[in-house]
């Protein structure tokens, strides 16, 4: 029998039901473990039974991904010596660290079976005195114990709480790009623990606003695992009981201080395992194939990524719709499951489903059903759902969606100032949208986000009708952030931002395929930072904040599409914005019309969705839906 720390009768359970653990396979999976590790000369590991079971829970007892898990774990550790050597807990820089307390793990768990409670204030430590890499030290050791000792974690997961009181600029400031990167590859990669949650508590004026900047990034499960309170520790409890917290929280579990004391007492009586520890990783000239250095693993190449295209323009026809271009023709097949002689059928059955929903009054013209077709990869299904939820959302928020005249004086200054823009040129024939958005060029004194918004809703439907790139090949955003203030930011109110979620997210069949953010504030790419390691890999790699350095966005957009005041060989912004003014003006007509489309929510079948069951905001500030 393996020499493991017996679990709790509900941890057990735990065990067998989410990670597929079955005690009479452990041994087994064990010797395979270190049958495997003997075969890999690069690889110097611990092999004692407790240490390996942590692995194959993590990886749900995959032997194949724990022994990929285990891999990268030595071969990070070994690529961070900055983090991972030389931790001696009665060094004096790490020792102070260690009785502040920075990071601690709560002494209970919500249930018996609940994840790790982690309490994390980086602001108790001066980052005049303290390097970021010496703080995180620290915390790799404390987490070190805990997968040793705390089988709640290993099998549970971890739950953090973030306190972000007395947090300075000179904290967020340390956050480099590079130290992120190795954080992060630390924390997923290497790491085979599981983040149940994450709670922000006590968070500075704005941070809401730039984190619901990042929220559609971010995939369904870590959406509902983040939560932001600001200093409402109401809303904290609603997650976390009381009788969790330190008295400091106003919970019942005792002085944070002696918290962090009898963890100090901990870390010190590992001072021997942590000198041991310097002897396990690595050896990458030893590693079979290609080695994993700091470079290969931490290294930004690759990070951009040139847009392909065809040089192709020849048209192939669908009946009853635009032509589009081979090379929008090939990709709509490739990506979209397009299939020509199928999507007069698909838009009859489109149809035949609209006439027997009697509370959607669409428009079922080929060109409009189409775009949901495509934006839902030829699912009719989930074009169903998509059509009725774009028109129970734009019935839900008239203030956006309703007296969209473009002949109204106020929508006519918004239009001319050029707040958004879609570009002339694509980078190919098959390549997205490119949309730029200059939120710094309206007065937050005189327009109101939802009448600057209004405007883009206009842009966008026509978009939706005349440009076949924007369909079949989505959008890149540019956000330029000059002269924006916090006027501007303030407008983006938990509501509002719910709603253009809602809007741009639910109820649009278009896809965003990349953003890039340049002339950003001081301090937003550290926040942005902090929420990279929740997205997945394929929204990390779409997402670019470039600063200033207008060189950087040249590498992903090239001069030639952008406009002249970007140092760009395109037109004006100006000539770009008296374009659009026409083209809205000229689509009067079919603005006005729009407003007999929607729902009719007496008229569903079973629950009515209204602005309160779409929007509403109830524990919107404790679970935060994000895509």
């Amino acid at each position: 029998m393996p020499s493991l720390r017996p679990l709790s009768a509900q941890l057990a359970k735990k065990a067998a039901d989410e990670l597929f653990e079955k005690p009479e396979r452990i041994d087994e999976d064990l010797a395979a473990l270190r049958a495997w590790l003997a075969k890999c000369p690069h690889i110097k590991s611990r092999t004692d039974d407790q240490f390996l079971t942590m692995f194959l829970r993590g990886c749900k007892h995959s032997l194949e991904r724990a022994k990929e898990k285990l891999d990268m774990y030595y071969t990070v550790r070994t690529a961070l010596p900055e983090l991972m050597r030389n931790r001696d807990p009665e060094e004096p820089k790490l020792l102070e660290l260690i009785k502040m307390g920075v990071a601690v793990p709560l002494p209970n768990t919500v249930t018996p079976d609940g994840p790790r409670i982690i309490l994390v204030r980086p602001g108790v430590y001066d980052p005049s005195k303290y390097t970021i890499q010496e703080v995180f030290r620290y915390n790799t050791m404390m987490t070190d114990i805990m997968m040793k000792e705390d089988d709640n974690l290993v099998v549970a997961g971890q739950m953090g709480i973030l306190d972000l009181s007395n947090c300075t600029m000179a904290h967020f400031l340390q956050f480099s790009p590079t130290f992120v990167k190795k954080a992060t590859m630390w924390s997923q990669e290497g790491s085979p623990l599981r983040q149940k949650g994450f709670h922000y508590v006590n968070t500075p004026s704005g941070f809401e606003v730039v984190y619901n900047l990042f929220k559609n990034f971010l995939n369904e499960k870590n959406r509902s695992r983040l939560y932001v309170h600001g200093s409402n520790l109401d809303s904290l409890y609603e997650h976390i009981p009381k009788a969790m917290l330190p008295a400091e929280y106003g919970g019942d579990a005792g002085p944070i201080q002696e918290i962090v004391d009898a963890w100090a007492k901990k870390i010190i009586s590992y001072r021997d395992y942590f000198k041991e520890e310097d002897q396990y990783g690595t050896d990458e000239k030893k590693r079979p194939g290609r080695p994993k250095n700091a470079d290969s693993l931490f290294g930004l190449e690759g990070s951009f990524r040139k847009l392909e295209c065809s040089p192709s323009l020849d048209c192939h026809v669908m009946v009853n719709l635009r032509p589009i271009s081979a090379a929008l023709h090939e990709k709509a097949k490739r990506e979209l499951n397009e299939k020509p002689e199928r999507i007069e059928e698909d838009l009859a059955a489109l149809r035949q489903w609209l006439a027997r929903t009697p509370h959607i009054r669409a428009r079922i013209d080929d060109q409009f059903l189409v775009t949901f077709l495509r934006g839902c990869k030829y699912s009719l299904e989930r074009a169903k759902e998509k059509i009725d939820m774009f028109y129970s959302v734009r019935t839900a928020i008239p203030e956006l969606m309703r007296n969209r005249d473009p002949d109204r004086e106020r929508i006519r200054e918004i239009v001319r100032l050029g707040v958004g823009l879609p570009l002339p040129l694509t980078d190919g024939p098959d390549a997205p949208r490119i949309m730029l958005i200059r939120p710094g060029v309206y007065d937050p004194k005189q327009y109101t986000i939802e009448e600057v918004i209004k405007v883009s809703t206009m842009i966008n439907d026509i978009l939706m009708l005349e440009d076949d790139n924007m369909v079949i090949a989505g959008q890149v955003g540019i956000l330029d952030l000059a002269n924006v203030t916090s006027a501007h930011f303030l407008q983006f109110t938990p509501t509002f931002v719910k709603k253009m979620t809602m809007m741009s997210q639910e109820g649009s069949p278009l896809r965003q395929k990349g953003f890039h953010y340049i002339n950003t504030p001081t301090g937003f790419e550290t926040v942005f930072n902090m929420f990279k390691s929740f997205m997945s890999e394929k929204n990390r790699s779409r997402l670019y904040v470039h600063g200033s350095n207008l060189e950087k966005l040249y590498q992903h957009i090239p001069k030639r599409l952008l406009p002249k005041e970007y140092g760009g060989e395109g037109d004006s912004l100006k000539d770009i914005t008296a374009n659009w003014e026409k083209k809205i003006l000229s689509y009067r007509e079919y603005f006005l019309e729009e407003d007999q489309y929607g729902t009719d929510e007496r008229k569903r079948v079973g629950k009515a969705k209204t602005a309160d069951s779409l929007f509403g905001m109830e524990g919107s500030f404790r679970r935060l839906e994000v895509d």
